[in-house]
């Protein structure tokens, strides 16, 4: 478990802790009330008496008092606490966890690098280079079989990040695939960098999902 799991699960605890307070107060106050009614009742002309029923119809209302603001005061922690766990679980399922969040940074990265190889085998660079520096990337994008995105996050989110990780690790199976004359081929290259394209809006709408700062991630290359 994370610490925001274990911030979850102890604000939800303390919160029914507080709300079972409520019951409880509630209830003496229920029995505080029904002691001054009860009291309020009884007439007598015994002064000692009389005396005795003020004194503990006094300490009743008291009593009544102090359980029904003890009642409130639980209530609001109760609503507290159940609003501190609510947002942590809402704030699970909108952001990326940090092993999400590492995965599709390296393959941001990993995308970026494989434009730049088919961009130098555009541009007639060493066919050789390039094949190794593909296959080198090939190999770490169908790692991506392995990811799955994280249970907290919201079901939308996950759909989104897994299509995500599975498009990554096609892209890697295919270009695994891929002979060293397709780097010679121009139109195998057109191919290639439409493929790339189809990760990449995956990719973008994860961005968008997480709200994942693209310009800031360019500015670190």
């Amino acid at each position: 478990m994370t610490i925001l799991d274990w911030i979850a699960v102890i604000c939800l605890a303390t919160a029914i802790l507080f709300l079972l307070s409520v019951t409880l107060f509630f209830i003496l106050f229920i029995r505080a009330k029904k002691d001054v009614s009860k009291l309020t009742k009884i007439r007598t002309k015994n002064k000692k008496k009389r005396k005795r029923i003020i004194r503990a119809k006094r300490q009743a209302q008291k009593k009544q008092k102090r359980n029904i603001l003890l009642s409130i005061l639980c209530l609001i922690a109760s609503l507290a606490f159940g609003a501190g766990s609510a947002y942590t679980i809402y704030y699970q399922a909108s952001n990326l966890s940090e092993a999400d969040q590492k995965a599709i940074v390296n393959g941001y990265y990993y995308l970026n690098e494989i434009e730049n190889q088919l961009s130098d085998a555009a541009d007639n660079g060493d066919e050789k280079t390039i094949s190794t520096n593909m296959n080198t990337l090939a190999s770490r994008l169908s790692g991506f079989a392995l990811n799955k995105a994280d249970y907290r996050i919201s079901s939308e989110g996950q759909l989104l990040i897994n299509r995500y990780y599975t498009s990554m690790k096609e892209l890697g199976v295919n270009l695994s695939s891929q002979s060293l004359e397709v780097y010679r081929d121009p139109k195998q290259l057109e191919t290639l960098k439409a493929d790339v394209e189809k990760v990449k809006n995956n990719e973008k709408a994860v961005f968008k999902k997480f709200n994942v700062d693209e310009k800031s991630l360019a500015e670190q290359k």
